[in-house]
């Protein structure tokens, strides 16, 4: 009798064992909720703290594990970083526009400027063409005059040449810096798409390790 009475006592205390070691550890997991702010603990060698979940907006105390608060305070500077990032590409964008704009009316002006430059030049080759057909006259004075036209177009064609090129050159260089503008504005406008799938992941990886009971 006394047997089976010290045989049911060990039963007793075995079981009472094996119930109070997982009722011990489940108390302490993610999610769980806590008292005392900032307090930490190790459960089967995982450190828990006591406190508010970076990712949720409630302000209940929880028992977070280091790897989950480390992942969660990643995923907050993601989302901050990434939402700053976005306000400032969207912030470029109408300044970007208003320098399109400016920068196309300025290649249509340099452009009036070229056609009339290649205008000029035309009318006088135009006319040094005439000069040279003309006969050298015997006249020393008519012939001074004339060796002074055909100086005086030679030379505005030079000019008109110079101008012709240089306004050329203007617009090619306007041109390239509105397609760089309307790139940098493409750009922009896709960058809140291109940033929000690592954001995402992010969360995703931060949600995973958080899980509620690990």
């Amino acid at each position: 009798m006394r047997r089976f009475a010290s045989i049911s006592v060990a039963l007793f205390v075995v079981a009472g064992v094996m119930t109070a070691v997982p009722a011990s550890a489940a108390t302490i997991s993610n999610g769980v909720k806590c008292t005392k702010l900032n307090q930490t603990t190790t459960v089967g060698g995982r450190k828990y703290k006591c406190t508010k979940n970076p990712m949720s907006t409630s302000t209940a105390k929880t028992w977070l594990s280091t790897d989950c608060l480390l992942a969660a305070n990643n995923f907050v500077k993601a989302k901050v970083d990434t939402a700053a990032l976005v306000a400032k590409y969207a912030a470029q964008i109408p300044e970007l526009d208003l320098t399109i704009v400016s920068t196309k009316a300025l290649i249509a002006e340099t452009q009036v400027k070229l056609d009339k430059s290649l205008l000029n030049l035309t009318e006088t080759k135009d006319k040094l063409a005439k000069v040279l057909l003309l006969t050298v006259p015997v006249d020393v004075v008519a012939a001074a005059k004339l060796a002074q036209a055909k100086l005086d177009l030679a030379t505005a064609i030079n000019a008109w040449t110079a101008s012709s090129k240089a306004y050329t050159s203007q617009v090619k260089q306007l041109e390239g810096s509105v397609k760089f503008l309307e790139a940098s504005k493409l750009a922009a406008t896709n960058k809140p798409a291109q940033l929000a799938p690592a954001v995402a992941s992010t969360k995703e990886t931060a949600q995973l390790i958080c899980t509620k009971g690990l």
